[in-house]
């Protein structure tokens, strides 16, 4: 009987591991290898962050000392730099501020008080940084060998500013004194990279400041525009500007037709440009293209002198087809009209304006000198009005026949005369005048066409 339960216990004992203990000692066992490998990249990976902290610690202060061995506060300017240093990239982020003696900020373009120091900020961050960890940062004051106010004497602080509200540097600054006992040491430079530039122990009175760098215009077009800034003893003043290189529009005149025969402009058509800034209207004549300032929202080419609607002016909104209301006109509904879309172009871009205009064709006997006077809208024409009343100068049209011209929409009266300066003018007879394409001419009078942007629903 006892051999018996030996030979049992030996066989029970050779029966090995059954498959769930083998499986729940392989979990048990990647439960704790995959820990321990999580603990070891972490630790890998603090080690690692602490060291590239050491590095940014290091690389931040080398930045303070080489700024501060420079000594001339107008020398820096904020700068964003990438160094590397092993196998990781460093960003070395550079942000300096002119603040007075209360602590505020006084920057070419903010601020009232007086410049007194530059606090200088450099944040360094690296590639493979942990969440947690925060950049190096490192924060200091630099002040001026020398004295730069004086408590009799003023500064000029200029900030000059691109489409995207950064700085414009290399721009050129030149103030001119305006007013008696107005003087100032000598002319600023350039501005700097922040688009900054400083006049320094100017007399009191009152200064032109004049900012120029060649392809560049100002939010109103202006190629060297203009600010008049009073300065105080012992004050501050800052003149503003946006300013940045231009872009290019190649301007397509009558871009609605499509009659395959040129249509003939007056030679001295103005153009507005509409942006949401302000309507600019050029009145040198048509031109192959314009250079405007690259406003993101960009332009609306409108052939003639739109002059918007305001109390004691005289308004001419009928050259803007937005202007034209949804109307019934000699028994056809018309839509309301609309402008053509917006174009823009980046700084140094370009691109191409449609601008269309109403087209009409006039039927000539011989050799004349043509001219076209807005009026007064026939009743019943929807036309929006324009009260400044222009006349437009086509020129001498030198054939016997007919020939295509383009107007700006609106209505009009055409004249014939036989020299330039239009002496003794003869309205152009209905019987003379057509149409071109899709555009409504109602007649009243006899001699008034009006040229309307809608079409009919």
């Amino acid at each position: 009987m006892i051999t018996f339960r030996k030979l049992l216990t030996k066989a029970q004992s050779e029966e090995g591991m059954s498959l769930i203990e083998v499986v729940v000692a392989m979990i048990v066992f990647a439960i704790i290898s995959v820990g321990v490998a999580y603990s070891t990249v972490t630790v890998s990976r603090i080690t690692q962050d602490t060291g590239s902290r050491q590095v940014a610690t290091n690389l931040a202060t080398t930045e303070i000392d080489y700024i501060r061995g420079l000594q001339d506060p107008f020398l820096i300017d904020n700068k964003k730099t990438t160094t590397k240093v092993g196998k990781i990239n460093y960003y070395i982020d550079r942000r300096v501020e002119w603040v007075d003696a209360a602590g505020a900020d006084v920057g070419c373009g903010t601020g009232t008080g007086v410049m007194q120091s530059k606090r200088l900020n450099v944040t360094v961050t690296w590639d493979g940084m942990l969440t947690s960890t925060s950049p190096v940062r490192s924060d200091t004051l630099l002040s001026p060998d020398e004295r730069i106010n004086d408590p009799s004497l003023g500064t000029i602080r200029i900030s000059v500013l691109n489409v995207a509200g950064t700085g414009s540097a290399g721009v050129g600054v030149n103030i001119t004194p305006t007013s008696s006992g107005a003087a100032l040491q000598e002319q600023p430079a350039v501005t700097n990279s922040d688009g900054c530039s400083f006049a320094l122990k100017v007399a009191p009175g009152t200064y032109s400041v004049t900012v120029n760098r060649s392809g560049s215009v100002d939010t109103n077009q202006l190629a060297s525009p203009s600010k008049s800034v009073v300065v105080a003893a012992g004050g501050s003043v800052a003149a503003l500007f946006q300013y940045d290189y231009a872009a290019t529009f190649s301007l397509q005149y009558a871009s609605n037709n499509t009659s395959g025969t040129p249509a003939l402009l007056p030679t001295n058509l103005d153009t507005t440009y509409l942006s949401t800034y302000a309507p600019y209207v050029d009145s040198s004549g048509p031109k192959s293209q314009v250079a405007l300032h690259p406003f993101s929202s960009g332009y609306a080419g409108i052939a003639g002198k739109y002059i918007a609607p305001i109390a004691g002016t005289q308004s001419c909104v009928n050259v803007d087809p937005a202007a034209w209301p949804e109307s019934t006109v000699s028994g056809k509904v018309m839509a309301a009209g609309v402008r053509s879309p917006n174009v823009a172009a980046l700084p140094q871009g370009s691109t191409s304006m449609p601008i269309p205009m109403g087209l009409m064709s006039v039927k000539f006997s011989g050799a004349a000198y043509l001219f076209a006077v807005s009026t007064a809208g026939p009743s019943g024409s929807g036309d929006p009005g324009c009260a400044a009343a222009p006349t437009y100068v086509f020129g001498q049209v030198l054939k016997n026949g007919t020939i295509n011209i383009a107007l700006p929409y609106g209505s009009w009266v055409l004249y014939s005369a036989t020299n330039a300066a239009g002496t003794l003018k003869t309205p152009v007879p209905a019987s003379n005048l057509g149409l071109v394409g899709q555009v409504l001419s109602i007649l009243g009078g006899g001699t008034t066409v009006t040229l309307d942007p809608r079409v009919a629903k």
